[in-house]
């Protein structure tokens, strides 16, 4: 059912990032939670010649530590056209502020939602429609209700699946920027629910930083050239080539473009000199590798260029190491793309 997804997009919004504890954690109290979900704006919705009104009042009810979920209500109001005319529902649909022949209503929607963590680190929602409470019909409310009885019930559902596309279409760019705020920290892995709080956990790589390789470019532009990425089967080491086929040997795993960097013309350029070992590819602007032939590593010669500092449109090429198996990691990526 479409409102459940429009809850659950309402709950991601939750997950934005506030504040962070190393680095690794994001603590969002009941209150900034709370403050989320009541600040969404009114939307309007009609079906034209049955119903029109809005969904507002947003409410954060309860933080449920026991069944792992939120729980969030929302008022919906409006007016509709009873599906028969005659004497019960011409009386009943008197309402002031409304067209002859529309009829009030009001009702109120409480969810649980769930959040938990997938394997890729998507957050997964499960909700439950705990209830759909009539809130207010007017005038001979017992009777028209009885009078109307399973067209009401139809006309909710309609109200609230229309609610969704509405909803969903006006937070998905703020949903997409929040998304993105949140892989600044890490890979989703989990939420602990507290009655006042919730945290949620983020999983980083297990590599760390060591500088900047130098500065290239995350799209194609004149004077560049695409830098590909390939993965030994073996080890787990990464090489670059500026060869499409790379180093041409069955056992790598062709990962694609890693980023676009200067041709040999390019001015103010230097070039970046590759080292191999058993267990390790390293590269780097030192012609005698940083002490590389200590770690037993052996030179492959020159393997591309970069620029030594940040010219327009750069991004740097952060280097990373494993420091448990002492093998090196060279991305775009300020978080090594939480390799593992």
């Amino acid at each position: 059912m479409r409102l459940r997804r429009s809850l659950a997009v309402i709950l991601i919004l939750t997950l934005a990032p506030s504040t962070a504890r190393a680095g690794t954690e994001v603590k969002l109290d009941r209150d900034y939670l709370a403050g989320v979900i009541e600040k969404l704006p009114p939307s309007p919705f009609e079906k034209k010649g049955q119903y029109r009104g809005e969904v507002n009042a947003y409410r954060l009810r309860a933080i449920d530590p026991k069944r792992r979920r939120f729980l969030a209500s929302c008022q919906v109001e409006g007016s509709f056209t009873p599906p028969a005319a005659g004497p019960i529902s011409e009386r009943a649909s008197q309402s002031k502020g409304h067209e002859k022949g529309q009829r009030k209503f009001r009702f109120e929607i409480t969810a649980g939602i769930n959040v938990e963590a997938g394997p890729d680190g998507t957050p997964r929602f499960h909700v439950d429609v705990e209830e759909v409470k009539k809130a207010e019909l007017e005038g001979l409310a017992g009777l028209l209700a009885k009078f109307m009885g399973r067209f009401f019930d139809e006309m909710v559902t309609q109200i609230a699946d229309g609610r969704a596309a509405i909803l969903n279409q006006k937070l998905n760019a703020e949903v997409a920027k929040r998304a993105a705020a949140m892989k600044e920290y890490g890979v989703f892995c989990g939420i602990d629910y507290h009655p006042d709080d919730v945290v949620v956990r983020f999983d980083l790589t297990r590599y760390k930083k060591e500088g900047i390789a130098g500065y290239v470019f995350a799209a194609p532009r004149p004077g560049t050239v695409p830098l590909y990425r390939f993965q030994d089967r073996r080890n787990g080491t990464h090489e670059f080539s500026l060869s499409p086929g790379g180093p041409g040997r069955a056992d790598v795993i062709d990962e694609g473009i890693a980023c676009y960097v200067p041709d040999d013309h390019a001015a103010g350029s230097v070039i970046v000199h590759g080292w191999t070992g058993r267990h390790d590819r390293f590269y780097t602007t030192s012609e005698n590798g940083e002490g590389a032939p200590r770690r037993l590593l052996k030179p492959t010669g020159p393997a591309f260029r970069v620029y030594p500092d940040p010219v327009p449109d750069s991004v740097p090429l952060y280097r990373f190491v494993d420091p448990n198996r002492a093998r090196h990691f060279y991305t775009t990526h300020p978080h090594a793309e939480f390799a593992k």
